[in-house]
């Protein structure tokens, strides 16, 4: 390292020597040279010589004449900026300062840096993230986690989704929608993943329903046809294409079917209202989703929380509990995870057959 620096001096001195001495040439030359106005009013002192000589001007205009463009060249000459000339100690001053600089940058390194330290590499980063708690990681952070457990279980479903909710919130919905293909072509009959395949199409559309993402909630609701989320879109398709009635049908039909208290109420609410005064669709509403990492953390979390929800309220799924119990795994919750497991157990300790797949579903995310 030392070696490195001593080279970086010398390079510094040589370059500036070779600036301060490009600049005592150029000063050299520049002292040498003369104002070039001053030959302008010589020039004219001959001309008005010449003039008078030729009895062109009268002998009180020549004088004048002179005298005036006489003052000129005295004041142009008194004028002439002297060169600013660097003396030999200034010179070797510059030098000096050039290479002591940069052995006066690694001693202050030595002194208030850590050169003894090696670079942190990416796996231990890595392995630092998935330590801790989901919510507190930067958005990169949190796809490189996800990126991770993907890679332990490629032919997990789970993971790519939380992936792609997060690379949506971070603006890649390309690659959102590539692992949510993946996903549902791992999962053919989870309706919730074409659901947010076609929310995530139209998050990259900049909320027009395309063709494509119409395909995926029609086969959700061919999965699931009550999903709320993809009747909507399917209602706003119909809308936006003119058959106005039928869309308003669909989505009062979504507003009656949730639940006391779904923050979604309220919005739908406000648009089946704006819909009827106006007799049309409004301009496309901007899908939202969370942007931070904090934000998109949670709201996976609120994911997983609203399926351990449902479960509780109708256990008799057990395509939800090896589910809920992934989810847990990825999150890194395994206290959660015990207990949804022990719960699964016990609600399928005659079903060896569902438990196993559920009991599967908890296994260690490692390679």
């Amino acid at each position: 390292m030392i070696g490195f620096w001593i080279t970086a001096a010398l390079l510094s001195a040589a370059a500036s020597y070779f600036v301060v001495s490009r600049a005592a040439r150029l000063e050299a030359q520049a002292a040498g040279a003369e104002d070039p106005s001053l030959d302008v009013y010589r020039r004219q002192l001959r001309e008005m010589d010449d003039l008078a000589d030729r009895g062109l001007l009268t002998d009180e205009d020549y004088r004048s004449a002179k005298t005036e463009a006489a003052r000129r060249l005295l004041g142009a000459a008194d004028q002439a900026a002297k060169p600013v000339s660097a003396t030999p100690l200034a010179r070797r001053m510059v030098f000096i300062v050039a290479a002591v600089l940069p052995l006066l940058a690694v001693a202050a390194y030595g002194f208030i840096g850590a050169p003894g330290v090696p670079d942190q590499s990416f796996a231990s980063r890595l392995a630092t993230w998935r330590k801790v708690d989901p919510a507190t990681l930067a958005p990169l952070e949190l796809v490189a986690v996800l990126q991770a457990v993907v890679a332990e279980r490629p032919k997990d479903p789970q993971p790519l989704m939380f992936l792609a909710r997060v690379q949506a919130a971070v603006g890649d919905e390309t690659s959102a929608i590539r692992n949510l293909e993946t996903a549902a072509r791992l999962a053919p009959n989870r309706a919730d993943l074409k659901t947010l395949l076609g929310e995530t199409l139209v998050i990259q559309s900049k909320g027009d329903i395309s063709p494509d993402a119409l395909r995926a909630f029609n086969e959700a609701l061919a999965l699931d046809p009550t999903d709320p989320s993809a009747r909507y879109h399917v209602g706003r398709a119909l809308m936006a294409k003119g058959d106005v009635a039928q869309g308003l049908q669909i989505w009062n039909s979504v507003l009656a079917g949730l639940p006391s208290g779904d923050e979604r109420t309220g919005g739908l609410r406000a648009e089946i209202a704006e819909v009827t005064k106006n007799g049309g669709l409004p301009k496309p509403a901007a899908v939202e989703v969370p942007t931070g990492g904090a934000d998109q953390a949670a709201f996976i979390r609120s994911m997983v929380n609203g399926l351990a929800a449902r479960l509780k309220a109708s256990p008799d799924d057990p395509a939800g509990w090896a589910r809920l119990v992934r989810s847990y795994g990825v999150l890194g919750e395994t206290e959660a995870q015990a207990k949804a497991l022990a719960e699964a157990r016990r609600l399928y300790k005659d079903r060896p057959d569902l438990l196993k797949t559920i009991e599967d579903s908890a296994k260690p995310l490692s390679k």
